[in-house]
């Protein structure tokens, strides 16, 4: 078994002409059931930054952020 991507896509906030941002690949994976993100280069995101999570319990707090932050932002971008 390898690892299993969740989320494999190109970001950037190239829609926001103030902000010069380069474009970055963001994968989330389970790398042999270990949560992992991964940022770095389009198509070359494995050269990139990557976060692995201690323990499930710090995903868990990782993953509820990310779900405080969605539900504060949906106001704004509906």
């Amino acid at each position: 078994m390898g690892c299993q991507f969740f989320f494999d896509e190109e970001v950037s906030l190239d829609n926001e002409p103030r902000v010069r941002c380069i474009p970055q690949q963001v994968e989330v994976l389970d790398n042999h059931s270990i949560p992992e993100i991964v940022i770095g280069p389009v198509g070359n995101a494995h050269h990139g930054n990557r976060a692995t999570f201690n323990d499930w319990k710090q995903f868990e707090k990782f993953v509820d952020s990310v779900n405080r932050l969605r539900d504060r932002l949906a106001g704004i971008n509906k």
